[in-house]
């Protein structure tokens, strides 16, 4: 068997003045934000809706984002992002039973 890269994800420092406050990663052959992470000192300063508002810009308008985040779907609804149909499953390997366990994203 052989397992082939075949999704290219790019991650980027985000910087404010010479400072590293973030990260983002991207799926360009997507144009979807695959991560966006504030450094907990820098959170709450708008620097997450800046970025998010100029990869807009750049054409990505998709993403995934859990839902038991809170801050972050605040961030995407306001630069305009649309909850979708629910439809990913959460899947864990259970080791005590060696059984698949799962439960709906809400």
């Amino acid at each position: 068997m052989l397992i082939e890269k075949t999704e290219t994800f790019i991650e980027h420092d985000i910087t404010v003045e010479g400072t590293k406050v973030g990260t983002v990663e991207l799926y360009p052959e997507r144009n979807e934000i695959s991560r966006l992470i504030i450094f907990e000192p820098y959170q709450n300063k708008g620097y997450g809706t800046q970025v998010v508002q100029e990869l807009i810009v750049q054409g990505y308008k998709s993403l995934w984002v859990r839902s038991d985040n809170p801050r972050a779907i605040h961030v995407y609804e306001k630069c305009g992002f649309v909850k979708g149909k629910t439809h990913m499953f959460e899947m864990r390997w259970d080791d005590a039973n060696n059984a698949v366990t799962r439960s709906v994203q809400t």
